[in-house]
């Protein structure tokens, strides 16, 4: 699975991964099943970021929410 977009996101949903893996395992599969192919958290400096499921490439993108 690829990701891109912002690296301050990419930071935070790896620190995320390391505290609670069936957490990011749920909310990736949120973001691929989601109508809009969006999937949001809190990081724990408290911004909010957004994981965007393209379905033509596969790819996650994470972006400000």
């Amino acid at each position: 699975m690829e990701f891109a977009g912002d690296p301050a996101g990419i930071a935070a949903l790896k620190a995320l991964f390391a505290r609670d893996k069936p957490y990011v395992k749920f909310l990736l599969n949120e973001a691929k099943s989601n109508t809009d192919y969006t999937a949001r958290f809190t990081a724990e400096d408290g911004v909010k970021w957004a994981v965007v499921f393209d379905p033509a490439t596969g790819g996650l993108t994470l972006k400000p929410a």
